[in-house]
């Protein structure tokens, strides 16, 4: 085993010899990780092939991002999830990765569809994964670290017209007939110290023409350039009423353009995701 770098690596540095790695070649590092990240998740027009009506909005932070997208379809049921990383840029989209390789182990290989247990084992299975590190963690940032994320998942019976839903301090919206309504999930999130969580489901009988929504909390969050105050939940919600009974491609255009709006030059101050599709 190869227990250090070969010794030609080794470059003794002054301010006249350049260093060995860069700017150019992390840069071209972090573009193909990106594209490992986008390999990963599922395409747009995926999505418009179980539900024509629908959009994925993406807004990295960096480069790679934080937060991710999942779905899939097992017979007549979708199982459809957005979820919000800790961190962002690379650390986050490594987290994203894992997540997304659990979902597709705990969903499609284990053939489990009911929300709330898949949060549970996905829990099971993050918190282990960081167990087999946790005394260098914990010795290295002094217990401070919560690994894991947040995310809401559903799963659409088509055949039924039901939705079950379970989040990890993740809500969902659903507007039908005008009105937006809420399901809260859980204050407990996925991964992270803590005991043993317990994520619970919530049903919705559906209606021909639901539209619903699935988000993390970065368009939220975003500070305007203008205004020194984040965009708020309650701001979103009246972009997405306001915009509902637009088309979904211009949905998504429309949720671009108020978010550039509010930004401005302000820095982005975290990864965004939105999701939309209609029942």
């Amino acid at each position: 085993m190869l227990l250090h770098p070969p010794i030609d690596n080794y470059i003794e540095l002054d301010e006249h010899v350049q260093q060995p790695h860069s700017r150019k070649e992390l840069d071209d590092s972090i573009v193909y990780a990106k594209r490992i990240q986008d390999g990963m998740m599922l395409k747009e027009r995926h999505l418009h092939r179980i539900f024509p009506e629908s959009f994925i909005y993406m807004r990295p932070r960096n480069i790679v991002s934080g937060d991710f997208y999942w779905f899939t379809r097992l017979y007549n049921k979708v199982i459809i999830a957005a979820a919000d990383c800790t961190g962002h840029g690379i650390p986050g989209a490594l987290m994203s990765i894992l997540g997304i390789n659990l979902l597709n182990q705990i969903v499609i290989e284990e053939k489990n569809t009911d929300p709330a247990f898949i949060l549970h084992r996905l829990d099971h299975k993050v918190t282990k994964a960081f167990g087999y590190t946790q005394d260098i963690i914990d010795e290295a940032f002094k217990d401070t670290h919560n690994d894991g994320m947040d995310l809401s998942i559903c799963c659409i019976d088509i055949s039924a017209m039901t939705m079950t839903f379970a989040g990890a301090y993740r809500p969902i919206y659903w507007i039908r007939n005008g009105e937006l309504n809420e399901m809260k999930g859980n204050r407990r999130p996925i991964g992270g110290s803590g005991s043993d969580r317990i994520f619970t489901n919530q049903y919705l009988d559906l209606v021909e023409g639901d539209k619903i929504y699935m988000f993390s909390d970065g368009y939220a969050s975003q500070f305007g350039y203008l205004l020194n105050k984040k965009f708020s939940s309650a701001k979103m919600k009246e972009i997405l009423l306001y915009i509902s009974t637009l088309p979904f491609h211009q949905q998504k255009s429309e949720l671009e353009k108020s978010f550039m709006a509010w930004k401005l030059q302000e820095e982005q101050t975290d990864d965004v995701l939105v999701m939309g599709f209609e029942v």
